[in-house]
């Protein structure tokens, strides 16, 4: 395993996974950084030996990076290469201007990398150090490091200084070019700083040197120490070979059975399990979804590897295998027209073991990924409709009881209806059904919504609620009654509406207003508030028209007051007087629908004499 510690900086997390699995095959200790910002905090605080920088990195690009790398003090030694998808012409001008010691284009070739990368490494120990600042500032030199660099320039002051091991170790020798060398000795006593004495005056930075045990001229290299990985990944050795791969199903399409047979032992190496297929034909037939990965044969006679995989991708449920062609051909048409096929990645003959692992097993990664996430949203989408279900038998539950809670409650609001007009003879109780169907009528004829017609349906039915708490005589009196009378009578309105006051219902909230208000007047001669206009509530407006229509038309003590055309004449003469001429003009308009409705209530006819007093409507 090599020593030098390496900092890979690149926001593509495939790209990073490509190349951080070649460098830990070959050996190397890395950290790994998604910014440029993040590279540059991992610099300076972990000082790598060299910096393999992406130069397209999201906000701060790699160049910009490299640049304040080389001008920091501290981390302007690091060897920097960079990293680029792009290779555009001036790339590599600019990469290397500021500073960058080399170039490495994207995609990676798997191969060639890991070499690239050795070599840019091994070219460190030949590069020569150079220190401008004072060496005061700089860890003390030794000995120990004079023998393993036996030489090294200084910059002060602009001019260049060598310093070196001069024969017998406890010697060293500080020159300046074209001038003559001074020998310094370094004192004894381990540990302690020596102080040099100049013979001649030359203006340079104080050195300190530390005396330490010589070292032999050929240090015997310690046992290697493997490096811990940074970035929390899993350490792994040269084979990618775990239990887990073993379940992960693979297909190897290759018309040459020497092939066949290499590809399917070197993946067994890698713990893979293979089936083998000699033809496209052969392959589409076995293909299904179980399938995990699929090693396809560029080259092959009838339908080469391209056709096959374009046929593979024309079914849905095979969109997520991923396709790896293997093949002899490395032209760059030759491997897009595989992308377009459908073809996630391309091996070239002869197939490299190393190229090999890392495409497999980081293919393999995503198609996992892409089963959970598919998986995941199976299960979603399960509970999903589980809880539609549920919550649409809940809210189907929640409606039907709501609807029998309305049915129960109108027909309490009728019964209520019945037992006020009852009171007037066994006929009465038709007259509150035959309001309400002409209300809706109306209602509807003026462009009412539905709702509002039927609240008007059954809140109508109550209007007269009131007499209730009238006495009988004075309800029931069959001639004209007298002034006190007729006061009394009148307050029927009021008792109404406070009898139905205070509920919460939004029916009985109307049939409130409608109790209160159904005698009031257009011109405000009604009763019992004498409003006005639109100060009197539309609900009441329109049962005023419906009520007054029912009276008119309907047998009544064996009387009718007007045939139905007088009464149709009388609506005209009163619209602007006792009603709202909005609201007559609405009933004239629908005039036929509301005498079908009083046919079927029988209203117009004189009822028989022998009606029984059970008989309390006259529907059909």
């Amino acid at each position: 395993m090599s020593e030098k510690k390496i900092l890979v900086v690149e926001d593509n997390p495939v790209n990073m996974e490509l190349v951080t699995d070649l460098l830990e095959v070959a050996g190397f200790s890395f950290e790994m950084a998604m910014t440029a910002e993040e590279g540059i905090r991992l610099a300076e605080a972990g000082l790598p030996d060299l910096i393999l920088m992406d130069i397209q990195l999201p906000g701060m690009d790699g160049l910009e990076a490299t640049s304040i790398l080389k001008k920091n003090p501290k981390t302007k030694h690091i060897a920097i290469v960079a990293l680029t998808a792009h290779a555009m012409k001036g790339d590599e001008e600019r990469a290397l201007a500021v500073g960058c010691i080399g170039y490495i284009t994207k995609p990676i070739n798997t191969r060639s990398f890991p070499r690239m990368v050795q070599e840019f490494a091994e070219s460190l120990a030949e590069a020569p150090v150079l220190l401008d600042e004072p060496l005061l500032d700089t860890p003390l030199l030794t000995t120990e490091t004079l023998v393993e660099m036996p030489a090294i320039t200084l910059m002060a002051d602009d001019t260049p200084l060598t310093l070196a091991a001069e024969g017998d170790d406890s010697l060293l020798t500080l020159a300046q070019d074209d001038e003559q060398p001074v020998v310094l000795e370094l004192v004894s006593e381990p540990m302690s700083p020596i102080v040099l004495d100049i013979e001649e005056p030359v203006t340079r930075p104080t050195l300190e040197l530390v005396k330490t045990p010589i070292v032999p001229a050929t240090p015997v290299a310690p046992p290697p120490v493997e490096q811990p990985i940074s970035g929390k990944r899993r350490k792994r050795g040269l084979s990618f070979a775990t239990a887990a791969n073993s379940s992960a199903r693979l297909m190897v399409v290759d018309d040459d059975e020497i092939n066949r047979e290499m590809l399917s032992a070197m993946l067994r190496t890698l713990g893979y399990d293979s089936e083998l297929v000699s033809s496209g034909p052969e392959a589409l037939e076995k293909l299904d979804a179980s399938y995990d990965m699929i090693l396809l044969d560029y080259m092959m006679p009838g339908m080469d590897g391209v056709e096959v995989c374009k046929r593979i991708r024309e079914e849905s449920r095979f969109n997520d295998i991923p396709i790896v062609m293997v093949t002899a051909l490395s032209g760059k048409e030759d491997r897009l027209r595989a992308v377009e096929a459908g073809a996630n990645d391309w091996i070239c003959k002869p197939v490299d073991r190393t190229e090999l692992q890392v495409r497999v097993a980081s293919l393999l990664k995503m198609k996992r990924a892409q089963d959970d996430l598919k998986k995941h949203q199976r299960n979603l989408e399960e509970t999903v409709r589980s809880r539609t279900a549920d919550l649409r038998h809940a809210m189907e539950e929640v409606k039907q009881s709501q609807e029998a809670a309305r049915r129960s409650a109108l027909d309490a609001m009728q019964r209520m209806a019945y037992t006020a007009e009852f009171r007037e003879g066994p006929t009465a109780a038709a007259h509150i059904r035959a309001v309400g169907q002409y209300s809706m009528v109306i209602a509807k004829a003026m462009g009412l919504d539905e709702d509002a017609a039927e609240m008007l349906l059954y809140a109508s039915q109550v209007h007269d609620i009131g007499l209730l708490a009238i006495e009988d005589s004075i309800v029931n009196k069959k001639g004209e009654r007298d002034e006190y009378e007729e006061s009394v009578y009148r307050q029927h309105a009021i008792l109404g509406a406070r009898l139905l006051s205070g509920s919460p219902s939004e029916l009985l909230r109307s049939a409130e207003l409608i109790a209160l208000s159904h005698h009031e007047r257009w011109d405000g001669r009604g009763y019992p508030q004498a409003l006005e206009g639109d100060e009197i509530p539309l609900y009441g407006r329109i049962v005023a028209i419906a009520d007054a229509f029912d009276q008119w038309t309907s047998y009544n003590h064996k009387k009718r007051s007007l045939t139905n055309e007088d009464a149709k004449k009388k609506l005209k003469e009163e619209s602007g007087k006792a009603f709202d001429p909005k609201i007559v003009d609405a009933a004239l308009k629908a005039f036929d629908e509301i005498v079908e409705w009083q046919r079927r209530f029988r209203r117009a006819e004189e009822p028989p004499d022998d009606l029984p007093v059970s008989a309390i409507s006259y529907a059909v």
